[in-house]
């Protein structure tokens, strides 16, 4: 095994790395992108932040800044009214085609609930789309102490971008709330948020990881993910080997996929140590698909690392 690159999430041969575009769209997004600029993740994808606040836009550490909507905001934001979003990106449309340019793969993050996410990601989804530029969407739905309007704002985005994008993952801070615990404080819990968001963007970014052990080539990747569907992610750690294949066919996300009938796919990326053996990835394999339905699709990938501990990120896209 190779273990030269053990540090790294994620590693591609520079004369054939896709181009991946990572754009944040709105408050939500653009906060996303800036802890990830922070990463291993900036050095190996272009890093973008859209939005109608400028202020708050130029505050967003990230090379690829494209204010949207001048005319109509005059730079001071969408006032969380999703219309007044989707009339900034449809301003400025030429600017948002020249972002989108050239790429093989375009990551959406964005916030639902709130005016420049919710109304201007679509906008850039539909961008893609036009231009056949395979699209994944990141939505973070809000807490519900932000109340019911927001609730239902980011479930109308969530269905915008199902039209859209190849794949839409939903993020449900409420669950974040869960496993912080009530105690927690409203800045830990946004750090938090970010950080999951990173996590689960690297997990998938190292799934076509040309320096991992295992993984999925970038066309099988772009064609498991462009089924219109509608998908939850996870991070999965454990200590030892016997921990992470019960928590693997334990894990909810999986629970009530043994339906025939069921279209959906399982993606996921495994970090173990280099003690790791072939035998023991059969192993956790053949006990991960004895969960599901033979008719899922099940794709995974392997890295090795320094720690003794193994990590999955773990993808469920069900086709709508």
């Amino acid at each position: 095994m190779n273990t030269s690159n053990q540090n790294s999430v994620f590693e591609l041969v520079d004369d054939t790395t896709p181009k991946i575009l990572l754009v944040g769209i709105g408050g939500c997004g653009c906060s996303a992108v800036e802890v990830m600029g922070q990463t291993a993740i900036a050095s190996k994808v272009t890093l973008a932040a859209v939005n109608t606040d400028q202020r708050e836009l130029k505050l967003t550490q990230v090379s690829l800044q494209v204010p949207i909507g001048d005319v109509i905001t005059k730079g001071l934001g969408a006032g969380s009214m999703p219309h007044v979003g989707e009339q900034s990106a449809r301003e400025s449309l030429n600017a948002l085609q020249d972002m989108i340019h050239g790429y093989d793969l375009v990551i959406t993050i964005s916030g639902g609930g709130g005016g420049t996410g919710t109304g201007a990601t679509p906008v850039v989804l539909e961008l893609c789309e036009q231009l056949n530029v395979p699209t994944i969407a990141f939505v973070v739905r809000p807490f519900a102490f932000e109340g019911k309007r927001r609730l239902l704002l980011a479930d109308t985005l969530i269905e915008r971008c199902r039209q859209s994008a190849g794949t839409t993952f939903v993020l449900e801070n409420a669950k974040l709330q869960q496993a912080l615990g009530q105690n927690a404080k409203l800045d830990d819990a946004l750090d938090a948020a970010n950080q999951y968001i990173n996590e689960l963007i690297s997990g998938l970014l190292a799934m076509v990881d040309s320096d991992a052990v295992a993984r999925i080539d970038f066309a099988h990747f772009i064609m498991v993910l462009s089924g219109r569907g509608v998908g939850y992610g996870a991070v999965i750690e454990a200590g030892n080997y016997g921990d992470i294949v019960d928590k693997l066919t334990d894990f909810p996300l999986l629970q009530g996929m043994q339906d025939a009938h069921t279209e959906a796919h399982v993606i996921m990326h495994i970090w173990a140590p280099e003690s790791f053996t072939l035998s023991e990835y059969s192993n956790l394999s053949e006990a991960l698909h004895g969960q599901l339905s033979g008719n899922l699709d099940v794709s995974s990938g392997f890295s090795v690392w320094e720690k003794t501990s193994f990590k999955v990120v773990l993808f469920v896209n069900h086709t709508v």
